[in-house]
């Protein structure tokens, strides 16, 4: 059996009321210096607002994607960060944006240096190299790939609420790890929290049930994890 869950890492709502404090007197700020006839800070603004903008919506919208596979002996997990394709064209069209703004203050207030539009102008040009980077995608996904085999197995705990299983196994200790532990006889575990969708749900606990060792039951708590609210 495969299944595959996306979580979104962040709290959009959360995002969206931190930018909407900052965005929203910047966005008075720069109409009161636009009616004042000072451009260049009425543009600051706008170029600001901007970055704002881009970065609550990458942050908010980032989502986690797991792809997990259960084979008869063991468990397969990969995961990666799934970023929006909106972001990518966003930072290859931004450096219009930038020239618009740009112009809007030349235009305004023909007397302002050049040499004051630089700052923003190269920040344009900065993120529309990492747009039309066919690598930064690649590098960013962070992937990442664990297994385990079901017979190892020594705890599993289920969260339908939060729609989750944890399952723990023990981790062998590389030995040159051994010398620098305080207590190498202590009994070391690694885990994986297993997401599933409401769905989802009573095909991957049964699934879970009859993959697990016999001395093996599942137990039923609420779990802090990652993406829990």
């Amino acid at each position: 059996m495969t299944w595959t869950v996306k979580a979104i890492d962040r709290s959009i709502l959360i995002w969206i009321c931190l930018a909407g404090v900052i965005v929203i007197p910047m966005m008075i700020a720069s109409l009161v210096f636009y009616t004042k006839g000072d451009s260049l800070m009425a543009s600051g603004f706008l170029f600001s607002i901007t970055i704002i903008i881009f970065l609550t919506y990458k942050n908010g919208m980032e989502k986690t994607v797991f792809v997990y596979r259960a084979t008869e002996e063991r468990l397969e997990i990969c995961q990666w960060q799934d970023i929006p394709d909106l972001v990518f064209t966003f930072l290859k069209v931004f450096p219009f944006i930038v020239v618009g703004i740009i112009l809007m203050a030349l235009i305004s207030n023909p007397v302002l240096s050049i040499a004051a539009l630089a700052g923003p102008a190269l920040v344009g040009i900065l993120l529309a190299s990492v747009g039309g980077d066919s690598n930064y995608k690649a590098m960013y996904k962070r992937l990442e790939r664990s297994e385990c085999r079901w017979d190892e197995v020594i705890e599993a705990t289920l969260d339908t609420h939060h729609g989750l299983i944890a399952l723990t196994w023990p981790w062998e200790i590389p030995q040159e790890w051994l010398a620098q532990m305080k207590d190498p006889e202590e009994n070391h575990t690694q885990g994986a929290n297993l997401y599933f969708r409401k769905d989802q749900q009573s095909q991957v606990i049964e699934l879970i049930r009859k993959k697990l060792p016999p001395n093996v039951k599942i137990k039923e708590e609420r779990i802090k994890y990652d993406f829990s609210g």
